[in-house]
């Protein structure tokens, strides 16, 4: 009932849910037809074509039917562009003016109607009511003069559902009207699946029009019709339709109904395979808060206020409506702790919804006895200002707890006053509400000495009270019946069991006294027996326990000797590695003094820059055989202190005066040999071509280096400068330059992924794989 307040039984409700439908509809719209320009530039490029076709086909057409419909398009195309720029406006205004003009020197009424109806949306666009509905009626007048009924329902269901009522269409049913026009027509001449859809749409729209009249005898038939409908042509709001029909009953006081259809529309959906609206949830909790089910009713609730966005305003309602049936629970506290918690997570206190969370502060407040906070907030709910824009059934909401205020003060007159405000819509209440309403009606007349309005109330009272309760009995009954059969048919098979359990032991003892006869025979000899063998079982074990405890002395000793001997060679073997790698980073230091020393004696430039980038070269192999002599392993090195080693030296060696700034953030992350090297030669081959190419003229620049962990044992390697980047025609797969070559086939040989694009500056990534199968397998 808590989330009816919300979504029903008033004229600004509904005012509201039609105006909710209409701007899903129009999104949907909007979203199939591409509408939503400007974010995508391809979007652009293609409307752009539209335009340009359109505008050839216009310029090459005969005044005819085929014009006003290029016209009309056009204007269609400037009014989806959005309004912000008024050309855009102007643009549609001008082609529906010549369309309408057009439509009427030709003579074609449907070109004339088709033109109309654009002219509503570019109206609708401008916000301008009036203008609308004019040109909305004048199309539906067109339709009816030629006899097109499809057209006029078009008309009909258009003019309903775009253009904003007002409060007083609804009192005067203007809105309500179109809608049945429109359903009569579809009803009459539709037959494809959309006319089918809107047919059911606007029915239901009808049938919840009659349940704010509470005629809900017509509003169940009307749901009925909807129902079949939707059956028959497998239409996708079936789960809506009893979801307002679990509404009527609920409204109507049949209680056990409003629970079945409730439950219905979360089942069908589910069915369906379609999505389980929070409204079915809410409806399935406030029919059993209607039959005085809390506790039920709260774990329906708490599924909504569970799925729902934390930023969700909604949340207000399913929250003020899991409180109010905590606090009849006696659980006032974490009632209000619900609130609070739900109120900072929603963090909107002008979403519109926050008269739910005033009402749920009050009651818990009263609930707790603190009435001076609490009257703050029924205070707020109280303003003229504010309480004019609640629907009626709130207000007999905010009635009814504000008597319970001043009730529980014992300020009677106050509380009297606000409690026949609330009876005055109690229909809108649900039971146990109504009957809460007249016990205190009653004992404010008890109070003020007026036994003769306390006996009708009291009356009043234990009618409620009877009704809500004899539904509880048919419930009990209902249980009780089912649990009965249940135990009967446990009790049956408890007598089958039992009896095959005898059964079974008089077979048993049968076959006992049989064996028995057999067994008393053969006891002696197999006790004799059974003794000697024990005996010579007893001698044989001994004997065999010596034997083996000889033979595990005698493998455990070789054992030891094996394993001090393994241990020793393996020490051997890792000294030997580590000699290895002593060695070898001392021959590829002998080689690059070598090389150095070469350098001097040419002049080639080109020459001399290949022996630098050699040495550069075989100094990022260097550095791994020292970190390897360096450390207890003998076969990986963490990767980080290695690439800050490499690009400190590269640093050194090639900045000259070049101001580049490094930015490092690199993973610890142990790799074998056979990937290292191949890493820091990557490495050193990128940073030497961002320092010859990158940045030109000496010009400042920033190179970031960063290893990370894209996903379980995959590692992805970037370089990134922001320096003037890669020509436009260069390809990197198809360059023969020595590093690009080194780079890919280094890659290629650790089984990575390389990259090397445009960002910014160039960006080098090289993506690959490292799981500890590949260190063990290296190691072995």
């Amino acid at each position: 009932m808590r989330f009816n307040l919300l979504l029903k039984n008033s004229p600004a409700n509904l005012y509201i849910k039609k105006m909710l439908i209409c701007i899903s509809v129009s999104a949907l719209i909007l979203i199939k037809n591409n509408s939503i320009y400007g974010q995508n530039p391809s979007m652009n490029r293609e409307t752009k074509d539209s335009v340009q076709r359109l505008t050839s086909l216009l310029k090459e057409s005969n005044p005819d039917t085929n014009r006003v419909k290029y016209l009309n398009s056009l204007a269609k195309h400037f009014l989806k562009q959005g309004t912000n720029e008024g050309k855009n406006l102007a643009n549609a205004s001008r082609y529906l003016k010549q369309a309408l003009l057009l439509s009427k020197q030709i003579n074609s009424a449907k070109s004339e109607y088709n033109t109309l109806m654009v002219y509503g949306g570019f109206y609708g666009e401008q916000h301008l009511r009036n203008k609308q509905s004019i040109v909305y009626e004048r199309a539906i007048a067109i339709a009816k003069a030629i006899g097109n009924k499809r057209l006029e329902a078009n008309g009909w269901f258009v003019y309903y559902r775009n253009v904003p009522d007002t409060t007083s269409d609804y009192k005067n049913k203007t809105f309500y009207h179109r809608a049945v026009r429109a359903y009569e027509l579809y009803k009459e001449v539709g037959t494809t699946f959309d006319e089918k859809y809107r047919e059911a749409t606007l029915l239901k729209s009808m049938a919840d029009f009659h349940l704010e009249e509470e005629q809900f005898d017509l509003a169940i038939k009307e749901l009925a019709e909807v129902i079949a409908l939707d059956k028959k042509f497998k239409l996708p709001d079936l789960p809506m339709a009893y979801d307002l029909l679990s509404a009527v009953y609920e409204r109507k006081g049949e209680l056990s109904k409003a629970l079945n259809y409730a439950l219905l529309s979360v089942k069908t959906a589910q069915t369906n395979r379609e999505e389980v609206l929070d409204t079915y949830l809410n409806r399935v909790g406030s029919a059993y808060e209607a039959m005085g089910k809390s506790n039920e009713s709260i774990a329906w609730y708490s599924k909504t206020l569970i799925r729902q966005d934390k930023k969700d305003p909604y949340r207000f309602v399913t929250a003020y409506s899991i409180a109010s049936q905590m606090i009849k629970l006696g659980q006032a506290k974490k009632a209000l702790s619900i609130l609070e918690k739900t109120w900072i997570e929603v963090n909107d206190p002008s979403s519109g919804h926050e008269c739910f969370m005033f009402l749920g502060f009050g009651e818990c407040y009263t609930a707790l006895g603190k009435y001076d906070i609490a009257k703050r907030y029924f205070d707020k709910l109280l303003e003229d200002s504010k309480l004019k824009t609640y629907s009626n059934t709130f207000q007999t909401s905010i009635y009814f707890s504000v008597s319970e205020y001043y009730f529980a003060k014992n300020q009677y007159q106050l509380a009297l006053k606000f409690a026949e405000m609330a009876r005055e819509n109690q229909i809108s209440m649900t039971l146990p509400r109504q009957i809460r309403l007249n016990e205190i009606l009653y004992k404010i007349d008890m109070s003020t000495n007026k036994p003769a309005e306390a006996i009708v109330r009291l009356q009043t009272f234990h009618k409620l009270r009877d009704s809500m309760l004899s539904q509880e009995n048919l419930n009990a009954i209902e249980r009780l019946q089912i649990e009965f059969q249940a135990s009967q048919k446990e009790n049956e098979n408890e007598i089958l069991r039992k009896k095959s359990q005898l059964q079974s032991q008089e077979l048993n003892r049968i076959q006992l006294i049989k064996n028995a006869t057999i067994a008393g025979l053969a006891f002696l000899t197999v006790v004799l027996a059974l003794i000697y063998g024990r005996f010579r079982l007893k001698q044989k074990l001994h004997d065999t326990l010596l034997r083996k405890k000889a033979d595990i002395d005698l493998a455990y000793a070789e054992l030891e000797v094996n394993v001090k001997q393994k241990n020793k060679l393996i020490e051997d073997k890792e000294s030997l590695i580590k000699e290895v790698h002593h060695r070898v980073k001392n021959n590829l230091q002998l080689t690059m003094s070598l090389l150095n020393s070469q350098s001097y004696y040419l002049e080639d430039a080109a020459a001399i820059e290949a022996i630098r980038e050699s040495q550069h070269r075989l100094k990022s192999i260097a550095l791994i055989h020292q970190k390897l002599y360096q450390t207890d392993t003998v076969s990986t090195i963490n990767i980080q202190p290695y690439v800050v080693e490499l690009i400190e030296y590269l640093k050194e060696s090639l900045t000259d005066d070049k101001k580049i700034n490094f930015e490092l953030d690199i993973l610890n992350l142990e790799l074998d040999i056979s990937k290292a090297v191949p890493l820091g030669l990557i490495i050193n081959e990128a940073i030497t071509n961002i320092f010859k190419y990158a940045f030109p003229d000496d010009q400042y620049g920033k190179i970031e280096i960063s290893l990370k962990e894209k996903e379980p044992s995959l590692y992805q390697l970037m370089i990134k400068d922001n320096g003037i980047g890669l020509t436009p025609d260069f390809d990197y797969e198809q360059s023969p330059t020595l590093g690009l070559t080194l780079m890919k086939g280094l890659s290629a040989q650790i089984d990575g992924v390389f990259r090397m694009e445009n960002n910014g500056g160039v960006l080098v990534s090289l993506t690959f794989e490292n799981t500890p199968e590949d260190v063990k397998l290296f190691n072995e």
